[in-house]
C-alpha cells in the first residue's frame, strides 16, 4: 500500500505493553492484569479462554521474572495522577517528534510539551519559565505537575531509566515471542488482505478514530490487545523539515471485538449494552458537555471539572459504545457526540418498549 507500511510484531513495543499492564493501579479491569483483562473479555463475548492462553503465558512470565522496585515501575509506566498518559509515553512521543538528535534540545521539548491542543508551536520562543506556568495550571495532582516537569526538562535521566526496564522486559518478551507471534501474523495477514488503503481506514473510523495522513506506520500490538495508540509528527514535521507520518500500535483483537459488537446482537442486546454505558454520572457528564460542540480531553476537563485522567478513563467506554468518536488532530484527540448513535438508541428503544 503507498501510503501505509505494516510491520511485524515489536518485542519492545511489546515489552512496553507488559509493563504498562503490570504498573496501572486504576479500577479500569481492561487495562490492568492480563488475567483480569482477559477474564472481562471472556465474559463479555463470550470467548473461549484458550484464545488468550499464549499471551497470558507471555505475560505472567515478564511478571515473574522482571526485577524492578515497584516504586520505578508505577512511577514510569503507570498513570500519575489527572495524567492522560504515562511517562514511557511522553518518552517515546518525544522520541518520535523530535528525533534522535534534536530530542536533546530543552527548549524544543518545552515547545512540544505546552503545545496543548494548538497546532502552532513556539518553537525557539519558549523556557522552563513557560513550561513552570503551563504545568501549573493543569487540572491536576501536584505530584503529577512536578513529575511530569521533571520528565520534560531532565529528559535523558527518565529515558535511561524507561530503557533500563524496556531492555529487561524485551528480553523476557523474546524468550517467548514465539508464543506471540500468531497474533500478530494474523492481524498483518487480515491488514494485507484489505481491499485498499481505504479500508484500513474506514477500520479506524469505526473505532471512532478519524485519521488523515500522508504516511502511516501500523504495528500489531498483542499485550495491549484491544488498544489503538497513534503518535503524530505534524507538530514538528515543517518545523524540522520532515514529512509529516504517524505511528498506529493496532491492538490485535480490535477487529474481531468490533465485528462481535456490531453482528449478531438482538436491539435488546444492544440496548444493554449503550445503558451500561450511560450508567455512570461522569460519563453523563462528559456527554452533555459535547452536546454544544467537539472537545479536546483537556477542555472537557475543565468544563466537567473531572481530571484528565478520569476523561480518559471514562471515553474509552464512550468511544466503544459508539457515542463519542474520535479525530486526531496533531498530537492531540478531539472528541465528538455521535448524535446519529444517539438516533439509533432511542429508535431501538421505541422499537423493543412501545407499541
Amino acid at each position: 500500500m503507498q501510503h501505509l507500511n505494516f510491520h511485524p510484531m515489536d518485542p519492545r513495543l511489546e515489552a512496553a505493553g507488559a509493563l504498562t499492564r503490570l504498573a496501572y493501579r486504576g479500577d479500569n479491569e481492561r487495562s490492568g492484569d492480563m488475567r483480569t483483562a482477559i477474564d472481562y473479555y471472556c465474559k463479555k463475548y463470550n470467548t473461549d479462554r484458550s484464545r488468550f492462553s499464549a499471551m497470558l503465558d507471555v505475560y505472567e512470565h515478564v511478571k515473574a521474572n522482571l526485577v524492578c522496585e515497584e516504586q520505578e515501575l508505577v512511577a514510569l509506566f503507570g498513570f500519575p495522577d489527572g495524567l492522560e498518559t504515562n511517562l514511557y509515553d511522553l518518552v517515546r512521543q518525544m522520541q518520535f517528534n523530535l528525533g534522535d538528535e534534536k530530542v536533546h534540545d530543552l527548549n524544543l521539548r518545552i515547545a512540544l510539551a505546552v503545545s496543548d491542543e494548538a497546532i502552532d508551536v513556539a518553537f525557539g520562543t519558549v523556557g522552563i519559565t513557560d513550561l513552570l506556568a503551563y504545568t501549573q495550571g493543569l487540572p491536576i495532582a501536584d505530584p503529577s505537575k512536578l513529575l511530569f516537569a521533571d520528565a520534560v526538562i531532565r529528559f535523558d535521566e527518565y529515558e535511561s531509566r524507561v530503557n533500563r526496564l524496556l531492555d529487561q522486559a524485551e528480553a523476557l518478551i523474546r524468550e517467548k515471542a514465539d508464543l506471540l507471534a500468531p497474533y500478530a501474523e494474523k492481524a498483518l495477514a487480515d491488514w494485507n488482505a484489505l481491499q485498499d488503503e481505504a479500508a484500513f481506514f474506514d477500520q479506524l473510523a469505526i473505532e471512532g478514530i478519524r485519521l488523515d495522513c500522508p504516511q502511516a506506520d501500523v504495528t500489531p500490538i498483542v499485550m495491549q490487545f484491544t488498544t489503538i495508540y497513534l503518535h503524530s509528527n505534524i507538530l514538528t514535521a515543517q518545523y524540522l523539515g520532515k514529512e509529516e507520518h504517524t505511528d498506529i500500535l493496532y491492538g490485535v483483537l480490535v477487529d474481531e471485538f468490533t465485528r462481535t459488537e456490531r453482528t449478531g446482537k438482538t436491539d435488546l442486546e444492544s440496548v444493554a449494552n449503550l445503558l451500561h454505558a450511560l450508567d455512570d454520572k461522569k460519563r453523563l457528564q462528559i456527554l452533555v458537555a459535547l452536546r454544544e460542540r467537539p472537545l479536546y480531553g483537556q477542555e472537557l476537563a475543565t468544563i466537567t471539572e473531572l481530571s484528565p485522567g478520569t476523561v480518559s478513563h471514562h471515553m474509552s467506554e464512550l468511544v466503544g459504545s459508539g457515542l463519542v468518536t474520535i479525530e486526531k488532530q496533531g498530537v492531540k484527540l478531539l472528541y465528538s457526540l455521535n448524535e446519529s448513535r444517539i438516533k439509533e438508541f432511542t429508535a431501538m428503544l421505541e422499537k423493543s418498549f412501545l407499541r
